[in-house]
């Protein structure tokens, strides 16, 4: 069975993969007061969707922000920038035990002078619930009470069979 993916882990890789490649500081903090430019400030965010008992697709995206030197704040900059980010996840991220394929990565130019970049990575892939087994008892009548025609109450008796390819 596959590693669990752990999300900071893959955030750390992300932090370690980008300083190398850019010999410049990575802040995962919000606070955005005093730092040294060039830098990346990173963030994530994701979503766990349940697809089956035992699996569930998972999307983690990873959000870069660039700050350039103020003398530096030019197209040319921002285009090697994402160059190198492209570059840098074209194969994806080892996470463990696993390597995620990079779904896509977006860049846009945000801030109140448009002088920020801003590079989204979407990594999206499946994952096992390690849950144990229910040893619940299954059901093999239901009971239920129907409330119709102005309230009055018709109780009802169905037979059902559930099995595992019910549920």
């Amino acid at each position: 069975m596959s590693e669990i993916v752990r999300q900071a882990q893959v955030m750390k890789t992300v932090v370690s993969m980008l300083t190398t490649e850019f010999n410049c500081p990575v802040y995962s903090d919000e606070v955005r007061e005093h730092f040294r430019k060039p830098c990346f400030f990173i963030s994530g965010n994701s979503t766990m969707t349940p697809q089956t008992l035992n699996w569930v697709d998972k999307e983690l995206r990873i959000t870069l922000d660039y700050y350039a030197k103020d003398n530096e704040k030019n197209e040319i900059t921002y285009m090697d920038v994402i160059d190198r980010v492209q570059s840098l996840f074209a194969v994806g991220i080892d996470a463990g035990e696993r390597n995620l394929k990079i779904d896509e990565v977006e860049d846009d130019r945000v801030g109140e002078e448009d002088d920020v970049l801003s590079i989204t990575l979407t990594i999206l892939y499946k994952e096992r619930v390690n849950k144990a087994a229910s040893t619940a008892e299954t059901a093999d009548t239901v009971s239920m009470s129907i409330n119709h025609n102005a309230g009055r109450a018709d109780k009802e008796t169905y037979g059902a069979v559930i099995t595992k390819e019910t549920i």
